[in-house]
């Protein structure tokens, strides 16, 4: 598809002259900066040669969300990497559109498309078909539909939505962290790459060719897009917020409106002095933002992510127009600029390599600081693949060098169709689960081979089935219930028990609605609402367990009554609303003789406590007697166990706490993943206790 604006002239000499334009057009783009398209200065002057400064600030921005994943504490601003990575495509995009609107007449919006596509694509279907085999690996059953729905939201540019959808907070805890999870912002990018040149060309047309106008368009959209964000910022659960197409789109506009100022002549020429200052200004204020920006602010959704975004502009426009400057000088360092050359492929593979690699070879893992030679391996690893993928498949298939495939965009489509098909059959083969009832799959406890199902959202998944007539041990709850699940297996495997769970992320256990995500108009919260108690009436009547097990993080998580009113968790509104239902629930679940086992949870760590870099700082130390929240639900769950035959309260407070303290790290090994879910290997920590004082119920 071509969108063209006439632009006067029908003589021979007019028409080679625009074939002529088209073709060197073509060449450039063929030859210029592998990361992004190129860098240009002047939408009138024509396509000018490789800018390695802007590289540069590709590189600072990688490397900048690196660090912030690292956990390391001098960089709690690096997630603004992104935001910069925004406004630099909004820019060099509508940059690159501009010129060849000046040069031809016209956007030919299938070639656009098809550069974008060589550029991007390759590296994706290798990272995609990585990550699906590590998952098919590494993840527990229960993840697997989850991860699925990761993967393929993640191949068809979807990521930020769905994590919108699923409730992923890229800040907050959740049982298993993604390994896409940072695909967001580059579904975020896609979406922009494929709705902003059709909205270019329309508008080039409308305003018959005069570039100003977008500035208008470019306006608008900064506006509406920065008051969405402050508007739909939710301090319980910013992802609406964070990862909104919608929210983002200021930080792009604002680089499309630097870019069609830079096409104005004059503009360029007025303030061409103030340059030098400007860039060492701006760059000064960014690596400030890297080292002081919190996460969790709301200042970041109220106004602070523009400013963020036009201190990238501003230092954009002062390396493009003095790139003899200091600060372009060194941003164009040829170490400098590789890495910006390669930041895409640092990008795609950094966050799956740091989950992936958990510890240092030998000789790396005696150097001195806690985290160096773990963060020296991960460096190794990410830029290992990445160097191999950009110089083997991504240049050769970007500049038509690969075998079979060349410069033929046909075969490059056919080959991407293929690839497609192959990325998809990949992802359903490794995350396939049998959601018939009686097809089992294989999981391995402590050695053992047990026959487990896959563990649906709003489902009763049989984990281990023991011989006949062996008790049964049920567990209901939510996502701490998931992962806390290897414990439970391996005791049912060891002892012979019968073991189901009934566990929904984000669901409470009791007849209330949660109110971390939103109203009561949520969907999710909702089902939760709707579904759970029949769902436990249904695991009662069908598997007539011998014990039940709560596990529900009702301590943390805000409420809402029967008014739509919420009430924070911890509180003592909340603890009246919880009370009733925790004895109703207790009272349903006894009902035909079981027995219930309440959990009590120990003290919530900060989800940054997990952090390397943090394990070890004061906040981390939590002392039990000194946490409210603990105080009051222990309270409570004696209140209501003792008025419900056969109920009773277990606890591994000890174990995760020992000496009344709770800590990230115990006897050498990581507890909780986020400060609040069970790692493996903290659950496995916590199992003999877990056993003992199951044991103790009388029940099993």
């Amino acid at each position: 598809m071509t969108t063209s604006v006439g632009r006067g002239g029908h003589g021979r000499a007019a028409a080679f002259r625009a074939r002529t334009a088209t073709a060197q057009l073509g060449r450039s783009q063929r030859n210029l900066n592998p990361a992004s398209p190129v860098a240009v200065t002047s939408a009138t002057d024509g396509l000018l040669g490789y800018r390695p400064a802007l590289d540069g600030i590709r590189a600072v921005a990688v490397l900048a969300v690196i660090a912030y994943h690292f956990g390391y504490r001098w960089a709690p601003g690096g997630f603004l990497g992104v935001d910069m990575f925004f406004v630099l495509s909004g820019y060099l995009i509508t940059s690159l559109l501009l010129a060849e609107h000046a040069r031809t007449g016209r956007i030919a919006l299938r070639q656009f498309w098809l550069r974008r596509a060589r550029r991007l694509l390759p590296a994706l279907f290798l990272m995609l078909i990585a990550v699906s085999v590590w998952i098919g690996l590494y993840a527990a059953r229960f993840e697997l539909p989850m991860r699925r729905d990761d993967l393929f939201w993640t191949l068809f540019y979807g990521s930020n939505w769905h994590l919108i959808q699923s409730g992923q907070d890229y800040f907050a805890q959740f049982a298993s962290v993604s390994p896409l999870r940072h695909t967001w912002s580059l579904a975020i990018e896609e979406q922009f790459y494929f709705v902003w040149p059709l909205l270019v060309a329309g508008a080039l047309w409308i305003v018959r060719k005069r570039p100003a106008a977008l500035a208008a368009v470019c306006v608008v959209g900064i506006c509406v897009s920065g008051v969405a964000m402050a508007v739909l910022f939710d301090p319980g659960d910013p992802s609406r917020a964070y990862y909104g197409t919608d929210t983002r789109m200021h930080q792009l506009m604002i680089g499309a409106l630097l870019a069609v100022l830079m096409s104005r002549r004059e503009v360029r020429a007025r303030f061409r002095r103030a340059t030098g200052v400007i860039a060492v200004l701006s760059a000064v204020a960014l690596l400030a933002a890297f080292a002081t920006v919190q996460d969790q602010g709301a200042a970041y959704y109220r106004g602070l992510s523009i400013l963020v975004a036009v201190t990238t502009a501003a230092l954009e426009w002062a390396t493009e127009l003095s790139p003899r400057s200091v600060v372009a000088r060194v941003l164009a360092v040829r170490p400098v600029a590789w890495v910006g050359q390669i930041s895409y492929g640092l990008y795609l593979w950094h966050w799956p390599v740091i989950l992936a690699i958990a510890s240092a070879p030998a000789p790396l893992a005696s150097l001195p600081g806690a985290t160096t030679g773990l963060n020296l391996t991960r460096l190794a690893v990410i830029f290992g693949v990445v160097v191999t993928s950009f110089y083997l498949v991504e240049q050769p298939i970007r500049r038509g060098r690969m075998p079979v495939i060349g410069d033929s965009a046909r075969r490059f489509a056919v080959a991407t169709a293929v690839a497609t098909v192959v990325v998809a059959g990949t992802i359903i083969t490794v995350t396939r689960v049998d959601e018939a009832s009686a097809v089992e799959t294989a999981t391995v406890v402590r050695g053992v081979e047990t026959s487990v199902l896959d563990c649906q959202e709003f489902s009763i998944c049989l984990r281990h089935q023991g011989p006949a007539g062996a008790p049964v041990l049920a567990v209901v709850g939510d996502s701490l219930a998931r992962s806390l699940d290897s414990a439970f297996a391996s005791m049912s495997v060891e002892h012979g028990w019968t073991y189901v769970l009934e566990a929904t992320d984000g669901c409470r256990a009791t007849h209330l609605q949660a109110a971390t995500s939103g109203g009561p108009g949520d969907n999710k919260l909702t089902l939760c609402y709707q579904r759970m108690p029949a769902l436990q009436d249904q695991l009662v009547a069908d598997w007539h367990p011998t014990l039940i097990v709560v596990v529900d993080l009702m301590d943390t998580l805000g409420m809402m009554d029967s008014a739509g009113h919420r009430h924070p968790g911890g509180d003592e509104a909340n603890v009246a609303l919880t009370e009733p239902a925790t004895l109703d629930l207790l009272r349903r679940l006894t009902v035909s003789g079981a027995k219930v086992a309440l959990l009590d949870l120990p003290p919530q760590l900060n989800s940054s406590c997990v952090k390397p870099s943090e394990m070890d700082a004061p906040q981390c130390r939590v002392l039990v007697e000194s946490d409210p929240s603990y105080t009051r639900y222990t309270a409570m769950d004696g209140r209501v166990t003792s008025q419900v035959r056969g109920a009773s309260v277990i606890t591994v407070t000890s174990e995760v706490c020992p000496g009344g303290t709770c800590t990230p790290v115990v006897g050498g090994t990581l507890v909780r993943s986020d400060g609040l879910h069970f790692t493996a290997e903290g659950a496995m920590l916590v199992a003999p206790a877990l056993y003992e004082q199951i044991v103790s119920t009388g029940a099993l």
